[in-house]
Order: C-alpha cells, then sequence, then structure tokens
C-alpha cells in the first residue's frame, strides 16, 4: 500500500446491521471499507484485495470466523495483516480463543467504537496510518479533498 492511500479494512460480519453500522463509522473516520457476509467471502476478498486490517466475527456461515482466521493467515501476503475478532460470548474465553487463532485483538459485542478506533490505530502499521492521517484528504470521501 502507498503511504498517502487510504487504510482499507475488511469487515467480516453476517449481521446486516452490525455491519451497516460498522461501515459507515469506519468510512466517517476515512477508511476503505470492504464487507464480507460469510467466512468463504472473507477468504476470499482478503486473498483478492489485501487489506490493511481484518475486523472479522468469530461465529460467521458457511466457513467461522476462526477457520477463516486460520486460513487467511497461511497466505504469507496476509499473514501478517492485523486481525481483530469480533464475539458475542464470554471475553475470556473467546480472547483466548482467537489469539490462539492468529488474531491480534478481540472486541465483544456491543462494541464500544472508541476502543475499537484505539486497536485500530495500534494495529495499523505505524507509518502508514500516520501518513495517512497527515494527508490533506483524511475524513474525505474519496475524490474529495479536505483542508484540515
Amino acid at each position: 500500500m502507498n503511504v498517502r492511500s487510504i487504510p482499507t479494512i475488511l469487515v467480516a460480519e453476517c449481521g446486516d446491521d452490525a455491519r451497516f453500522l460498522l461501515r459507515s463509522l469506519l468510512e466517517l473516520k476515512g477508511f476503505r471499507v470492504l464487507e464480507a457476509i460469510d467466512g468463504e467471502e472473507a477468504i476470499d476478498i482478503a486473498l483478492r484485495k489485501q487489506p490493511d486490517l481484518l475486523l472479522i466475527q468469530l461465529k460467521l456461515p458457511v466457513v467461522s470466523g476462526f477457520t477463516a482466521i486460520r486460513r487467511i493467515k497461511k497466505h504469507e501476503e496476509l499473514h501478517d495483516v492485523p486481525i481483530i475478532a469480533i464475539s458475542t460470548n464470554g471475553p475470556s474465553t473467546n480472547h483466548n480463543l482467537a489469539l490462539a487463532a492468529g488474531c491480534h485483538a478481540h472486541v465483544e459485542n456491543p462494541i464500544e467504537f472508541d476502543h475499537l478506533e484505539e486497536l485500530i490505530d495500534r494495529l495499523l502499521p505505524g507509518d502508514r496510518f500516520h501518513a495517512w492521517l497527515s494527508s490533506p484528504t483524511v475524513g474525505t470521501h474519496p475524490g474529495r479533498k479536505r483542508a484540515l
């Protein structure tokens, strides 16, 4: 990714409302968002588009989030891409399972967006995110420039 390009986040979430909310909030922060509704689609999109960060619900249909994470991590070009797991059950159990599957962080539904934003800031490769933040187009729709 070019340091001046907009960071891309893949959101793999089977709930339409939750996926819409995450996409909307992330786009408001200036990220480019890709969406997947099941684990198989998440794997396919991750391989084709190579996003900068993945948000993956652990209980996805077709292929579970756990399986999707393990399959994504097997690909050398995606091995170091940060992954944040999303779950709805017991934080300690899912947290440990998510880390064992290869995730870098874990959040519970309902997601506290301020906490998620802090995780994304910490997990996106340093220079990419910070160079993007200092660009004159941050927080705008791609193609429209806004001075800070």
